[in-house]
């Protein structure tokens, strides 16, 4: 994102606001699967409202967004080695490629010595997985499709976290609110 004027000019330039604003809902458009374009788990709102109120958060410096893509010379973003503990159950939900690539996240940031939870609780009902540790910014994690009404709630209301949105094996896209 390139830089903006300060926030006192900015209505003078309510264009270039604009206009960013509209390259943000292009990228959240083009960067992230939701349920068949619908927000059926907003009570009211519609997918472009909350489109456009996630690409204000970014445009206001609210949020910072990125797109990660997975170098070629990767062959994931995970470590690739798996831990058996007989106390971690199987997992229960999603596609095969929903639930394997939960199983891998999991994995690695349980080598990195993170607390891992399964399905916590956000702002806008549950996330996949929460990554956590003593001194670290807490993440939660989606993997697959998600809604942008959640999306978008969570980044409303939760402060000092990373939402990690997981749309496929070679691309992350990350949003950080301080």
């Amino acid at each position: 994102m390139s830089s903006l004027p300060k926030p006192k000019t900015l209505w003078k330039h309510w264009d270039i606001v604009e206009k960013k604003i509209k390259e943000e809902m292009i990228w959240l458009r083009l960067s992230i699967d939701t349920f068949l374009n619908k927000e059926t788990s907003a009570p009211m709102g519609c997918r472009e409202c909350f489109l456009r109120k996630i690409a204000i958060l970014i445009v206001s410096g609210q949020v910072k967004a990125k797109e990660i893509k997975k170098s070629p010379l990767l062959k994931s973003f995970w470590i690739d080695k798996k831990i058996n503990k007989k106390d971690n159950p199987k997992m229960h939900h999603g596609s095969d490629w929903h639930k394997e690539t939960m199983k891998k996240i999991e994995d690695h940031f349980l080598r990195l010595g993170f607390k891992v939870v399964r399905e916590p609780d956000v702002s806008g009902g549950r996330a996949d997985l929460g990554v956590f540790k003593k001194g670290k910014r807490n993440l939660y994690i989606e993997v697959g499709t998600t809604s942008f009404f959640k999306l978008w709630l969570n980044l409303q209301k939760m402060k000092n976290f990373t939402y990690l949105i997981v749309p496929n094996d070679d691309k992350l896209v990350e949003f950080t609110c301080s």
